[in-house]
């Protein structure tokens, strides 16, 4: 019951952070594209997109656990657990598209952009994960390396 409760919290809190990123970048798109476009926009978030986004952002926090979560799959490398996970995200978003196509708005294309950006983001966050990773690995097996080769000559002395 413990790891549910956990689990449950851990998606809740990353959902909610995802969801708010969702909203403040909507409404900052929703300031600028119009400045582009000479058209005014409407600060109100249609009910549509908030549905979409709590359902996105519960959905993505879920597959992060999944991939990426203390109990989640450990038994990949990171590298193809982050392959697929942009995998799924890209699928989410065609799904997306198409569920609540249906109900299209005047700033409909907008939302869409705003949570494939917000998608774009955790892809490149955690590509540059990896490759901090890696990069900070490597210097530390050989610093590893280094000082395991100081210890052997020390010991033949």
């Amino acid at each position: 019951m413990s790891k549910i409760f956990d689990f449950v919290m851990s998606v809740k809190s990353l959902a909610a952070l995802i969801f708010s990123g969702l909203m403040v970048l909507y409404l900052i798109a929703g300031a600028i594209v119009p400045a582009v476009q000479k058209a005014p926009f409407d600060f109100t978030v249609p009910y549509i997109f908030v549905i979409e986004g709590i359902v996105l952002a519960i959905v993505i926090a879920i597959l992060w656990g999944i991939f990426f979560g203390e109990n989640g799959i450990e038994k990949w490398r990171y590298l193809p657990r982050l392959l697929v996970f942009c995998l799924s995200l890209a699928v989410l978003l065609v799904l997306s598209v198409l569920v609540f196509f249906g109900w299209h708005t005047n700033w409909a294309k907008l939302w869409w952009i705003v949570v494939a950006c917000i998608m774009a983001g955790l892809v490149l966050i955690s590509l540059v994960g990896e490759w901090y990773f890696r990069r900070t690995g490597r210097r530390y097996t050989q610093i590893l390396r280094r000082y395991q080769g100081f210890e052997r000559d020390s010991a033949t002395r």
